[in-house]
């Protein structure tokens, strides 16, 4: 997973780039990058960290008046290819620079070289880009992507933009333009953002799925590929997606606190804990919307126990058991008031393989609470998902076909400082979400395989 951007405009690109950028951090913290294409050149500025130290004062060097296009992404993960974005200038009329959030079946995780690949096949073969990224499309239709391109066309001496997005629509991307501008990325907040500093569009929108964007000095044409099959990750809305994002017309947030509020329901959590001295915490930052929902849902309020170090990254990408276990302990710290003596209820997203959890229950204990049950927001996740390695062990795995609560008494049965794990059913989730069934893929819990259908 990672974040994408790209912004075309005739007046200050690169800064609009940047403000967007900032925007898509989340998504990815191990590399920045974006390419600038003007009615002359293609060039790539990029380096590993956030977005706050590539784009140090040096970057101004490479900014130039005539950019109209900045493609960019905030990288969660390694490529075969190194830091994005992905330059290809082997083409006589083209180069180009893309980015990519997606999945290639052929190799695991992003691998921007297979699109790229395609693109300059397709090229040779005398097709103009947008003929060439409709046939890279369809050659590519058991896969996921939100592509990104910056052209510069060497023979109409002039700069593009183009988008596109598969069928299934896994990821997310988010569309907005004015008469000047043209932004697309991977989530809504940057477009809130931006209209706070004054600016004002006039459509907003998700990019639709199986359609080609180009944005140009005439506009922003759209272009249909593809019939959508929707198949949104479920997961975007639990963990991946920021809180103030409205991805597919539903707010992260407030599916968030549909989940807690089923979680109670779905366990009768009022009777269970009635007259009994609790404290409701989350584990941030996902879990905090769902500790909020499971508190109103209980009548009492929820407190913050446990404090991220925002700076640490995600640890559920860190596949040596160990090394996360010291990578949890260094990215939480307990407020020892709040849970001292009391009982503690946490809400997060998944129990994925269970480290982190255990090494946050561990602590919090080691604060002073006397016992402490986990509330999963998600349902229990049996089989990893396409681009995770099949071999990653999973928690609840070994427990498929069991009842929620027999699945959640073992998997706290397996992690020692935990009393009680207690998860939502696939059908909460679906519930929560409020599209309908055919469009969300649940794959990990379900097994429904979106890319068979």
């Amino acid at each position: 997973m990672q974040g994408v951007m790209g912004v075309y405009s005739k007046k200050h690109a690169a800064t609009k780039s940047l403000y967007v950028m900032y925007g898509v951090q989340h998504r990815g913290q191990e590399s920045s990058g974006v390419s600038a294409a003007s009615d002359n050149s293609l060039r790539t500025w990029k380096g590993k960290g956030l977005v706050s130290g590539v784009f140090n004062e040096q970057y101004r060097s490479f900014i130039h008046p005539n950019d109209y296009v900045i493609v960019g992404c905030a990288n969660g993960e390694n490529t075969d290819n190194g830091i994005p974005p992905l330059e290809c200038k082997t083409n006589e009329r083209y180069a180009f620079s893309l980015v990519m959030d997606g999945y290639i079946p052929k190799d695991r995780g992003i691998n921007e070289d297979a699109i790229s690949g395609s693109l300059l096949r397709f090229l040779s073969q005398g097709n103009d880009f947008e003929a060439a990224l409709a046939e890279t499309m369809k050659k590519h239709r058991n896969s996921y992507y939100c592509l990104v391109v910056a052209v510069w066309d060497k023979k109409e001496k002039k700069s593009f933009m183009v988008v596109a997005r598969d069928e299934r629509g896994v990821r997310p991307l988010y569309l907005a333009k004015n008469a000047e501008s043209v932004y697309v990325v991977s989530e809504s907040p940057p477009i809130d953002v931006l209209e706070n500093m004054g600016e004002t569009f006039n459509e907003r929108r998700d990019v639709i799925p199986g359609t080609i964007l180009i944005a140009d000095e005439d506009g922003l044409r759209e272009i249909k590929v593809l019939e959508p099959k929707r198949a949104h990750c479920a997961f975007e809305w639990v963990y991946f997606g920021r809180p103030d994002s409205v991805i597919e017309g539903k707010t992260v947030h407030s599916v968030r606190k549909r989940l807690g509020h089923a979680l109670v329901e779905t366990h009768d959590l009022k009777k269970e804990y009635e007259g009994e001295d609790i404290v409701v915490i989350p584990v941030p930052d996902s879990g905090r919307s769902v500790s909020t929902g499971v508190a109103e849902g209980l009548g009492i309020r929820a407190d913050e126990g446990v404090i991220k170090n925002a700076y640490m990254g995600r640890t559920y990408l860190i596949d040596d058991p160990e090394f996360r276990k010291i990578a949890s302990d260094l990215k939480h710290n307990i407020i020892k008031d709040t849970v001292d003596g009391k009982k503690v209820i946490i809400t997060d997203d998944s129990i994925v393989r269970g480290t982190v959890s255990e090494s946050v229950a561990q602590n919090l204990i080691k604060e002073g609470a006397k016992e402490v049950e986990f509330l999963v927001s998600y349902a229990p996740i049996y089989y990893p998902c396409f681009a995770d390695p099949p071999d990653k062990p999973l928690a609840a795995q070994p427990f498929k076909g069991k009842s929620l609560d027999e699945i959640g008494d073992l998997v706290a049965g397996g992690l020692p400082s935990i009393n009680k794990c207690r998860y939502n059913s696939e059908e909460n989730v679906l519930n929560a979400v409020g599209l309908p069934k055919d469009d969300i893929c649940t794959y990990c819990v379900s097994g429904r395989n979106p890319f068979e259908n």
